[in-house]
């Protein structure tokens, strides 16, 4: 393929570029697994399923960070009326002011390195970098998920 080396390069940047995002996560007061429960429960309530499936990270994760997160008054549990058995996360007033700070923290940051950008230029490669994220985000491999086999302890 012609331009190999430049989509190589693409492929490093966008892999550099996620090793900053992690690391800033988990450098954040709350750890990376909270951050995106709070990040995702402020967009609007979420079951706890969907956001371990959307976090990529195990269920317990999320129990645990929803446990944190109502300590310090973020998140509520709210019952599911579509499932008795389950809740939904959703953010308090306090955490959705959180998260407002967080993100205004990070544009700021962010947009230092910004700063010798037009703003056409900037807006360009916001909408070239959505394009690709979303192609990338389609064309994921699917793994079936592991065949789940009944407790032999658990008797019915």
């Amino acid at each position: 393929m012609e331009g190999s080396d430049v989509v190589w390069s693409i492929v490093r940047s966008l892999h550099r570029s996620a090793q900053v995002q992690r690391r800033g996560a988990a450098a954040s007061e709350i750890g990376p697994v909270a951050l995106g429960l709070l990040n995702l429960a402020a967009q609007g309530g979420v079951r706890p399923s969907v956001a371990a499936e959307e976090l990529d990270v195990p269920p317990q994760s999320v129990t645990r960070a929803v446990a944190e997160l109502e300590v310090l008054g973020w998140v509520r549990r709210v019952g599911d009326a579509s499932d008795g058995r389950s809740y939904v996360i959703e953010a308090t007033a306090a955490g959705r002011r959180e998260r407002q700070r967080f993100q205004d923290e990070l544009i700021a940051r962010f947009s230092r390195h910004l700063a010798g950008w037009k703003p056409e230029e900037i807006r360009r490669f916001a909408g070239q970098l959505d394009s690709l994220v979303t192609s990338l985000a389609s064309d994921l491999p699917v793994h079936p998920k592991p065949e789940r086999k009944p407790n032999a302890w658990r008797t019915r």
